[in-house]
């Protein structure tokens, strides 16, 4: 499973006999970066199932999970046939509405419905549809720091036992590998200008290293972490 991409399953049809539709369909990142200034972004989907037939459902979600309109996906319904690729356009309708100092957030989704084989109407089927979600970073122009910058921004402190991590850049910050000494602690994600808390086991090394993802999905060099 690619990094970051959270899956969902919906119950199509269930009857005696259980056959499990294998959903071959695919998205070409596991993240998208909007950056304001540009009118649309792309996001590559493809079917690398040469047998099976999709209903190609995507739409825009914002961070409380509800249906956006302020950015608009095209095509929302589609049908993808076997070893196909299509690209999903991703079209900016803010009208400026969104903060100009951070970075906001957004959810893609997009959802494989597969085909019903016309031979096998009369079986008892089962069949699922599988719906990729993956965050949407819209990202305002002229932030005062680079986005490759901003990871070894982060601070931390402990108390008790949690570890709060601050992050006073505009970006939003995905930690991996974070460990306190040869510990792992809980991956998190950080908001701009915010914070937030993971829980600190008993036997967890005063030493904090961590990684982060970078716009691209794949994991940045280990950064030790500066306490507060």
């Amino acid at each position: 499973m690619m990094a970051g991409k959270a899956m969902t399953v919906l119950l199509l049809l269930v009857a005696g006999h259980l056959g499990m539709a294998n959903a071959g369909v695919g998205l070409g990142a596991t993240r998208v970066v909007y950056p304001a200034d540009q009118k649309q972004v792309t996001l590559g989907v493809s079917n690398n199932d040469d047998k099976s037939t999709f209903l190609i459902q995507s739409w825009i979600e914002n961070a409380e999970g509800q249906k956006e309109g302020r950015l608009v996906i095209t095509p929302p319904l589609y049908l993808m046939q076997g070893k196909k690729e299509n690209t999903l356009r991703i079209i900016d309708a803010t009208n400026n509405s969104l903060p100009k100092d951070r970075e906001s957030l957004f959810w893609v989704n997009v959802k494989a419905i597969p085909s019903l084989d016309k031979s096998r109407q009369q079986e008892n089927t089962l069949q699922l549809a599988i719906t990729s979600r993956i965050k949407l970073f819209y990202r305002p122009a002229g932030l005062n720091i680079a986005p490759d910058k901003a990871p070894e921004q982060l601070r931390f402190q402990r108390s008790g036992s949690a570890l709060t991590i601050t992050n006073p850049t505009p970006y939003f910050i995905t930690l991996s590998e974070l460990k306190a000494g040869s510990r792992p602690l809980e991956n998190a994600m950080v908001s701009p200008m915010g914070s937030t808390s993971v829980a600190l086991p008993a036997d967890a090394g005063s030493a904090i290293t961590y990684r982060t993802l970078n716009d691209y999905g794949a994991q940045t060099p280990v950064l030790k972490g500066v306490m507060q």
